[in-house]
């Protein structure tokens, strides 16, 4: 079983490579007592590092399950956060806000 953690830092490595590392995705971990806190961020080097928050997951110490903070979604498997992380990622409104930093970059 790979964690969360080790999930998205492999799609925020892949992003780089697709906008010319233009728009790079971070992915950056807080703890609070029993619960970690994972934020995936798109960062735009070329603008001071603007960093725009695409979504955050929480998860306690047994890893699964996770849930999206803010949201009543909850994945119990790897196997379910792995589609919904998919899904999230190739979304219309992932490649709009990609698409809109790539322009500020272009202009």
């Amino acid at each position: 079983m790979r964690t969360p953690l080790v999930i998205l830092r492999e799609q925020a490595s892949l992003l780089g490579s697709k906008t010319k590392n233009l728009v790079e995705a971070s992915v950056t971990t807080h703890a609070n007592g029993n619960i970690f806190h994972h934020s995936f961020d798109l960062v735009v080097p070329a603008l001071d590092r603007y960093t725009y928050n695409l979504f955050t997951i929480i998860h306690g110490p047994s890893l699964y399950p996770v849930t999206v903070w803010g949201t009543p979604v909850m994945f119990l498997s790897e196997e379910q956060f792995i589609e919904w992380l998919g899904a999230k990622l190739s979304s219309p409104d992932t490649k709009r806000i990609v698409s809109i930093l790539l322009s500020q970059v272009a202009a």
